[in-house]
């Protein structure tokens, strides 16, 4: 695969309103975030912890966020929203 999620990089932010992660992107490491509303989206609104979300979920926020960064590979990061999935 073109992407994947580095290990070790994900965490949760200080203020507890993102999951934060950096993506390989051809080798390139780019800065990434999912909002706590678009993981409790992905949750369907169960209520679950979010790193816990962000696991179950992982293959599917990548390609979201591959596909974001593959529009303009210059860009640094993005931050994923609800309405991104």
């Amino acid at each position: 695969m073109p992407y994947e999620i580095v290990k070790d990089s994900i965490a949760l932010d200080q203020a507890g309103a993102a999951v934060t992660f950096h993506l390989s992107v051809f080798g390139v490491e780019k800065s990434c975030s999912i909002s706590a509303t678009a993981l409790h989206s992905l949750d369907e609104g169960l209520g679950g912890d979010l790193l816990a979300i962000f696991d179950t979920h992982r293959l599917r926020i990548a390609q979201r966020a591959f596909a974001h960064l593959s529009r303009d590979l210059l860009v640094s990061g993005v931050t994923l929203r609800a309405l991104d999935f």
